[in-house]
């Protein structure tokens, strides 16, 4: 009798995430259906926050941006990160680039008791640089390679009037390396886009944007300079303060903004440690989403090793096999509606059915572990500064993102 209810837990586990991966497919289809092209393209600044290195592709995508309106863009950074120099001269070089020295958090925290996470203090420095006519915010993480079409897709739907829309955002998808563990982090990141429509829908801070007004009639701003909620947030700030304000999100679906691997590979340590802080985030600024996540995924995958554990005493449990099988279903429905939107990257949507039949329920499993571990955790490495859900402790181990350790600039 266990071994039937864990197998059928596992399995509703497995068909709810199915359903999540429709829902996800069906949305896309009825964008597609129902896009019409603006008429008119508001005045954009897109903010670029930087913690090390500048990758070149990245920035080279995001200089080449074809956006049909005024635009340009700010780099923020402070003064002994790596990328300073080299934004420096991107800024001598294209008359629509500006840099903004921003200050280290560390440095804040111990000289003004002022904590604030690295990004968000980035966002709150640029954004009092921003020029009177700029109508729209668009921020763009530094790891993220935007396609040509970019800025154009993620500020369309607030060219128009809507007075209810706050932001747009797109999901991040990952192509993977050659290992198991980078497949698995493409996969998990293939499930996360598929929350990002429906009643958990959230803003993802690595590509996103919203009209400037929203900054005034929300609380967002003091989120992000650390007055409210969790101070290591940027995204799920925003998403409360736009919750809170009664806005809605819109989720453009497609494939508009790509990582691909380091080239040093990945480790099941860096997997591991990006996925838990995105549990250890929610768990700190939405709690809600975090509830769905452990009772989605985290009961599934309890369920399942439980079946599987007894299935030499209970061969019913066996049963719960069904739930890889679900799991492929779901992510392939994911990448499905990718290529339903734009067909034109064969490589990528290749690579990401790769990374689905190698990976199976791996980021199930990732899921379960992270969303208990996020749960007890009370501290946070990022950048290399180590948080706390409301201080700035100070620097880590990690110092990788000074310009000293990082050779000559390009």
């Amino acid at each position: 009798m266990t071994g039937l209810i864990l197998a059928t837990v596992a399995i509703l586990g497995g068909i709810g995430g199915l359903l999540t991966a429709y829902q996800y497919y069906r949305y896309s289809m009825q964008w597609q259906r129902n896009h019409v092209p603006p008429t008119r393209w508001p005045h954009v600044t897109v903010i670029a926050p930087h913690r090390g290195p500048i990758i070149r592709e990245c920035v080279d995508a995001l200089l080449a941006q074809d956006y049909a309106g005024t635009w340009n863009i700010i780099f923020a950074t402070t003064h002994k990160d790596a990328s300073y120099p080299q934004l420096a001269d991107h800024a001598t070089r294209h008359e629509h680039v500006q840099v903004v020295l921003t200050d280290d958090v560390v440095q804040l925290a111990k000289e003004k008791s002022i904590h604030r996470g690295q990004k968000n203090h980035n966002l709150v420095t640029a954004l009092s640089k921003v020029s009177p006519e700029t109508e729209v915010i668009a921020v763009i993480d530094s790891d993220v390679c935007p396609s040509p079409d970019w800025l154009n897709t993620l500020v369309e739907p607030l060219s128009d009037a809507d007075d209810r829309l706050g932001a747009t955002t797109l999901a991040r998808f990952y192509v993977p390396g050659s290992g198991l563990a980078s497949c698995a982090q493409a996969t998990w990141i293939l499930g996360s886009a598929a929350l990002m429509v429906g009643p958990w829908g959230y803003v993802w801070g690595g590509s996103f944007a919203m009209r400037r007004e929203i900054l005034e009639k929300t609380d967002v701003l003091d989120r992000w300079k650390g007055l409210k909620g969790s101070i290591s947030s940027d995204d799920l700030n925003l998403s409360v303060a736009l919750r809170l304000g009664h806005y809605r999100v819109s989720y453009v679906p497609g494939h508009k903004a790509l990582r691909s691997p380091p080239k040093e590979g990945e480790t099941w340590s860096d997997v591991l440690r990006f996925t838990n802080r995105q549990l250890l985030h929610t768990w700190w600024s939405r709690r809600d989403l975090w509830l769905a996540a452990f009772m989605t995924e985290g009961m599934k995958s309890i369920a399942l090793l439980g079946a599987l554990g007894i299935a030499w005493l209970q061969p019913v449990a066996l049963l719960a096999l069904c739930v890889p099988i679900l799991d492929i279903l779901r992510f392939s429905l994911v990448v499905a509606a990718l290529r339903s939107l734009d067909s034109s990257n064969r490589p990528f949507l290749h690579s990401q059915q790769k990374a689905i039949l190698a990976a199976g329920p791996l980021p199930s499993l990732l899921c379960i572990i992270n969303t208990v571990a996020a749960a007890t955790r009370t501290h946070m490495e990022w950048g290399g500064v180590k948080y706390t859900y409301r201080t700035v402790v100070g620097y880590t181990e990690d110092d990788s993102w000074r310009a000293r350790t990082t050779g000559k600039p390009d």
